[in-house]
């Protein structure tokens, strides 16, 4: 609670715009950093690496990107060593590695782990004479990882974690006024264009944290909402058709998405 609380008083008193997902990778690292002091952690660099890609917008993909990290530490940590043990580090050698590595992580469709594995894969062959021995250095690095990995979603899940719900509302806030706004005068359609993607991407984060929230909400009803939203601006530009059979159906549908945002907007509202 006291670091949640040092946290949001940083961000407040900030000169310049800082999101609590930065804050908490700052605190993620720092913890990871110090526990890589100990004997715990053999090479904080990992470690480190692991707890900032730990830190993602949602919990889920927190957990997801985590595992696959590791995952794919391991898998460059033991490509590196077979390649190594047989001594095929050669030009031909190191290009079957780096492709074979690849190929693997885009079977377990990890590819945002790539990078690192190839790293680790790589410098596992160009230093094969590490201290502890070969085996030893490919198994803790991925240790490592996984360390700093755990503690970046320790972080991400129990220190202000994502609030998706709050999000929503806010962002159905201003879509509804935005709405409103739109239906009387176009020169709004355009922030609206805009508004309804970022009210998806939000509901898109609740959704793959549902199992983390609370609140007792209705999720069909959530669901229609969205679906109302994403044909919302093609109904408004398109309710000044001339011809009136068109033009009625336009508005009827637009005051049937205005109902239902008012309805969860006081579901939501209800549910905090």
């Amino acid at each position: 609670m006291f670091i949640r609380k040092m946290i949001t008083k940083i961000k407040f008193h900030s000169p310049i715009s800082i999101g609590m997902r930065i804050l908490k990778t700052g605190l993620a690292a720092t913890i990871t950093a110090t526990i890589g002091l100990t004997f715990l952690i053999g090479n904080p660099f990992y470690a480190l690496m692991g707890a900032i890609l730990g830190m993602q917008n949602t919990v889920t993909n927190s957990f997801k990107i985590g595992l696959g990290r590791i995952i794919g530490t391991a898998i460059g940590a033991f490509v590196g060593f077979i390649f190594t043990y047989f001594n095929l580090v050669n030009p031909i050698g190191i290009g079957v590695a780096i492709s074979l590595v690849i190929v693997i992580c885009t079977t377990f469709k990890i590819q945002q782990s790539i990078l690192i594995t190839v790293t680790l894969c790589l410098l596992i062959m160009f230093n094969p004479n590490r201290e502890g021995g070969l085996f030893n250095y490919a198994f803790f690095r991925t240790l490592d990882t996984a360390f700093g990995v755990i503690i970046g979603f320790l972080v991400n899940r129990f220190i202000a974690p994502p609030n998706h719900f709050k999000s929503l509302i806010t962002e159905l806030e201003i879509l509804l006024q935005l709405s409103r706004e739109a239906s009387h005068d176009e020169s709004k359609l355009s922030q609206l264009k805009k508004a309804v993607p970022v009210f998806m991407r939000i509901h898109s984060n609740y959704q793959e944290d549902k199992k983390y929230d609370k609140h007792d909400l209705s999720n069909e009803n959530l669901l229609k909402t969205v679906e109302a939203c994403n044909e919302l601006y093609f109904h408004l530009k398109n309710c000044k058709n001339t011809d009136p059979i068109i033009q009625n159906y336009h508005l009827a549908e637009i005051n049937n998405t205005f109902t239902l945002l008012d309805q969860t907007l006081s579901e939501l509202k209800g549910a905090i």
